[in-house]
């Protein structure tokens, strides 16, 4: 299934469904410019994430890092991370998402497996991502399980979420022996908090006219100081991020609500509706009339 948009919180924590309590793990096809936006932007979440490019070339940005990845190549990136994902150049691209919830592989809470191989690693600040080649024999291994895992979640055949648990814990073994045991715990990343502070003030005020120094104030920097860190580490502007946000908020109205397009450019803090409608046409290639046709068609 093609996950179209991100569904995000006011703390830019994604609140899409990854599975059920039961077994919480979800995987989907993400074509990535089908999205409303023309990317993956940046969101995190709790569970652990497994991507495996299927078509083109993917830049993905982790926290201050960005990695390149072609068809064949996976990536891990762990519990709390923020991400996001863009076609690289002009290519046109497609990737496997993995995302499932630390407890569905650590046993019981308190267990020696979950105190001893799962917690310590999904809570290490230094673990944020690993990229997975076919080069590397461990990392091949792990590439090959997931597209096993891939075609026995689409296939639901009897004992189907056994057969997954079984070759995640075979992932997370691997892991653990070629991958984990190197790092070491290290302080908070205060630019990771100063950002999701930025996000979350964005995401709670996004209708409302936002100032700079409103925006700056949160982290207790200048707002000279605010703008070259946010851009720095998200890789675009304030302005930019406001914009993007506003308009995926935006897409989310038009298409579960029946509000006129005037009433869904204020609320989401267009100034005004030609302005709302050109920036969403700059997007997506259509007009927010035609983009909520399409999308109920």
């Amino acid at each position: 299934m093609q996950q179209y948009n991100i569904v995000i919180d006011e703390n830019k924590k994604e609140t899409t469904d990854h599975g059920s309590f039961e077994f919480p793990l979800a995987i989907y096809t993400t074509d990535i410019s089908k999205n409303v936006i023309g990317f993956i932007d940046w969101h995190w979440h709790d569970e652990l994430q497994f991507c495996v490019i299927t078509k083109g070339r993917v830049v993905f940005n982790i926290n201050d890092c960005q990695v390149i990845l072609n068809k064949g190549d996976g990536l891990f990136i762990n519990s709390h991370q923020i991400h996001r994902a863009k076609n690289y150049e002009n290519t046109n691209s497609s990737y496997i998402c993995f995302d499932f919830h630390p407890k569905l592989i650590s046993s019981f809470m308190g267990s020696l497996i979950n105190t001893k191989y799962i917690e310590p690693y999904v809570n290490n600040s230094s673990i944020e991502y690993c990229t997975l080649s076919e080069n590397l024999s461990w990392q091949s291994n792990i590439i090959h399980k997931l597209f096993c895992i891939y075609e026995i979640y689409n296939d639901k055949s009897f004992g189907f979420e056994f057969k997954i648990f079984m070759n995640l814990l075979e992932i997370w073994k691997d892991f653990f022996e070629f991958y984990f045991k190197s790092f070491e715990e290290k302080e908070l990343n205060y630019n990771s908090l100063r950002l999701k502070s930025i996000i979350t003030y964005i995401n709670n005020h996004y209708m409302e006219k936002i100032q700079l120094e409103d925006v700056a104030k949160v982290v207790n920097l200048s707002k000279s100081a605010c703008c070259r860190e946010f851009k720095k580490h998200m890789k675009c502007t304030i302005f930019e991020y406001l914009i993007n946000y506003r308009l995926v908020m935006a897409t989310k109205l038009l298409v579960s609500s029946d509000y006129s397009v005037t009433e869904i450019a204020y609320n989401c803090g267009f100034g005004t509706t030609s302005y709302f409608i050109d920036k969403f046409k700059n997007k997506t290639g259509v007009s927010p009339y035609v983009y909520r046709k399409n999308s109920r068609l």
